[in-house]
């Protein structure tokens, strides 16, 4: 979903536009938190932890006078054993937290499509080196499904693209359930895949399919139960996780609970 953050002028700037007067929107701000455990780790294709972990977000969402939010997001993984499996994470970090990022994002409804852009900071406390990221997006619904495209660039240490589709499509049961089914394909530039897969050569580097069945319990609270399953399609960097002992493909599942006000 760190050590270095944003750049500090850019992160005051955006905190300033989102407190002016003037730019806020009538609406008060919003904030929304989840909790989870999953039984894996898995980022773009590569499995960084194998065994279970916690991790958690909070978002403060700020609605701006042109009808755009402004949204500050941060987010941890924690390891909750020292071992990690055939994954990249080194064992010896039970109980500490193995990731923690902050987003900064701007979102607005643009004839019907969905646009944001922003920037995420990464940070690896001991397991790995820390890097940044600028994005941009774009969603919107067509043929009864929810697309989503979104380009990320490494203004750190990948100096390079990495592309995202996904595809949802939700359900609902009744009042209270929703199920949903997506789909999502990643696509690496070559100086990211150096970054994440050691092997610097572009491709395909992950397909992921998720399932999500979620209760809404009241308004605010929600619990849910995800099942994700992860594959490298490109024959080179799916051989490069194997001549380093790694997994190429996993299945995972997710228990978690999300609030909202």
């Amino acid at each position: 979903m760190p050590r270095r953050p944003l750049p500090a002028g850019s992160t005051l700037a955006l905190l300033a536009l989102a407190g002016c007067a003037d730019l806020r929107g009538s609406e008060s701000s919003t904030a929304s938190t989840s909790q989870i455990v999953a039984s894996a780790h898995w980022f773009r294709g590569t499995p960084l932890s194998l065994e279970p972990v916690t991790q958690a977000d909070l978002s403060v969402n700020t609605p701006l006078a042109n009808g755009a939010t402004f949204s500050l997001l941060t987010w941890y993984s924690a390891q909750l054993t020292n071992r990690t499996g055939d994954a990249f994470f080194p064992d010896g970090h039970g109980g500490e937290i193995t990731e923690l990022d902050l987003v900064a994002n701007y979102a607005q409804n643009i004839r019907g499509v969905d646009v944001s852009f922003g920037g995420i900071a990464y940070t690896y406390p001991e397991v790995r080196e820390s890097t940044r990221e600028a994005y941009v997006g774009g969603a919107l619904d067509a043929f009864g499904l929810a697309h989503a495209v979104t380009a990320y660039y490494d203004i750190d240490r990948g100096d390079d693209f990495y592309f995202q589709y996904q595809a949802t499509r939700s359900l609902a049961l009744d009042e209270q359930w929703n199920a949903a089914l997506a789909v999502l394909l990643g696509y690496m530039s070559d100086g990211q895949a150096l970054l994440y897969f050691g092997r610097k050569t572009s491709g395909l580097s992950d397909l992921l399919l998720t399932g999500t069945l979620t209760y809404q319990f009241d308004e605010n609270t929600s619990f849910f139960l995800r099942g994700s399953g992860v594959t490298v399609p490109d024959g080179e960097l799916e051989q490069a996780l194997d001549q380093n002992g790694l997994e190429d493909s996993g299945l995972w599942f997710t228990l978690g609970a999300a609030w909202g006000l």
